[in-house]
């Protein structure tokens, strides 16, 4: 298997992204490669795509600093961006493509429901559509619930 040199990871403030994040910069750290971050601020339909969100693009920032920090704690510098899109799912395979990325490295917490494990809409549209490789880093069964 060929390590990639270019990734793309697309964050939330979740503990699971910040994960896939420290995994992202070992890797690009090693192999002297890139990460990218991306965080997508959706924008319902009923909006323009341009509106101004304030407070998500705040957030957004925020999220960003965060797992720049990780990623610096890493050894690894990263470039992050904040994007508006309709859907999370195509926009990350969108950035991907733009930057070349040759992986995509996501976060997923561990959570179930209706008694079956789900990865979410975003995960799932990015595993079925991307056309580079995606990695999903998927936090264990205890950090993404408590025991009774």
């Amino acid at each position: 298997m060929v390590t990639p040199q270019t990734l793309l990871v697309p964050i939330t403030n979740t503990p699971a992204s910040l994960e896939a994040v420290a995994v992202a910069a070992a890797i690009a750290k090693a192999r002297k490669g890139r990460v990218y971050l991306v965080h997508v601020i959706e924008v319902n339909r009923s909006l323009p795509l341009n509106a101004e969100m304030d407070a998500e693009a705040r957030r957004g920032e925020q999220v960003i600093r965060k797992a720049e920090a990780v990623a610096l704690e890493a050894g690894c510098n990263v470039t992050g961006t904040l994007v508006q899109a309709r859907e999370a799912g195509a926009a990350i395979i969108d950035e991907a493509q733009d930057r070349e990325a040759d992986a995509i490295i996501m976060g997923v917490g561990y959570k179930q429901l209706t008694g079956s494990f789900h990865v979410g809409r975003t995960v799932d549209h990015v595993l079925k559509n991307a056309t580079c490789a995606v990695w999903v880093v998927r936090q264990s069964v205890a950090a993404g619930h408590q025991h009774e």
